[in-house]
């Protein structure tokens, strides 16, 4: 497996943790939001009589509106992501190697964590997850359609 071929198959592992790490970062953008426009709301009541607060609030609602759209559309695509890898990595039979990569590209862990989880070596995890991915990498096809030649 070429430096090249490993690269863009860890890309197209990682790509369900950065989806998740988009999801928290639309979540944020939604406390804001809320925060923001519940502490609008009380300052535009006290001032009901003047400049339009009714286009504050209306403004306020539509940026909640299109970021939870926006948060509803990114969980869709986690999800997909998600079952793709799941396939993808379901497709080992060594079970084993599907751990590693599950406990690494689903789970998040590092890789004394999956050492230590495994009850195994970090070299040992490391060497499980260079073999998984030179089977992934020859068995391809299932890739050449995510990105992944």
């Amino acid at each position: 497996m070429t430096k090249e071929d490993y690269q863009a198959l860890t890309a197209w592992l990682w790509r369900y943790r950065q989806a998740l790490r988009e999801e928290t970062r639309l979540r944020e953008r939604i406390r804001t939001a809320t925060a923001r426009a519940t502490a609008t709301t009380p300052c535009l009541s006290l001032t009901m009589g003047r400049s339009g607060p009714g286009d504050k609030i209306g403004a306020a609602v539509e940026l909640l509106v299109a970021e939870q759209a926006t948060l509803c559309d990114q969980l869709a695509t986690t999800h997909t992501i998600l079952e793709e890898i799941t396939k993808a990595i379901s497709g080992l039979e060594d079970p084993m190697q599907r751990e590693v990569l599950e406990l690494r590209y689903v789970d998040g862990l590092k890789w004394w964590q999956i050492a230590n989880r495994m009850y195994i070596s970090e070299r040992w995890v490391r060497s499980l997850h260079r073999k998984a991915l030179e089977v992934m990498q020859k068995s391809s096809a299932q890739f050449r359609f995510s990105g992944v030649e």
